[in-house]
């Protein structure tokens, strides 16, 4: 019976295991992301959680790209502050640049795109990004190397907002085999602990 308990403890574990790879960009001690669609601020972000907190206007557009380790994929953008008037516009591409100009946009030339308020905080986002109207859309886990963000608010007025990019390893088909078999195990044990 101990080791339906261990397989069990292990196999939430292994789903819930989020380390936390750091403060990967802060506009206040980094200086302001670039302005510039052909040359964003290229961020490396490592396996875990990568915190980035900026700010934008209508004036002030933001440019990021994040480059991917190897073997990981993109499992969340979470909205962890946004203190915006009105809405924050979020557009996404792959690779190093953003093709779309700013003033005549061709969102369906993005991977996705979405508006966020501060009622959105603690919102995934990129649940928002894939399932943008009009937008190439991708489904997830979103696997690729690199991947170009584009923020800007609708007024003139500044928003500052801290994403969490979330980063995980590819999960290998049999690591899914062995946590599913170790919660089988652990349910099937204690539904026979229950019955004697």
């Amino acid at each position: 019976m101990w080791i339906a308990r261990i397989s069990v403890a292990a196999s939430f574990g292994a789903l819930a295991a989020t380390s936390v790879a750091g403060l990967i960009y802060n506009e206040l001690g980094d200086s302001d992301l670039s302005n510039l669609a052909s040359s964003p601020t290229m961020l490396a972000v490592d396996f875990g959680s990568n915190f980035l907190s900026a700010s934008a206007s209508s004036q002030d557009r933001d440019y990021f790209s994040l480059r991917l380790p190897p073997g990981s994929i993109l499992a969340a953008i979470m909205l962890r502050r946004s203190d915006g008037v009105e809405a924050t516009f979020l557009g996404m591409q792959q690779g190093q640049v953003f093709s779309e100009p700013p003033h005549a946009a061709d969102l369906a030339r993005t991977l996705g795109y979405a508006e966020f308020f501060a009622s959105d905080v603690s919102t995934d986002l990129l649940t928002k990004l894939a399932s943008a109207p009009d937008a190439i859309g991708f489904s997830r886990p979103l696997v690729g190397a690199d991947f170009t963000f584009w923020v800007e608010q609708k007024n003139t007025s500044p928003a500052t907002y801290d994403l969490e990019f979330v980063i995980a390893s590819i999960p290998s088909p049999g690591a899914w085999v062995l946590t599913a078999a170790g919660l089988g195990v652990g349910l099937w044990s204690g539904r026979r602990t229950r019955s004697t």
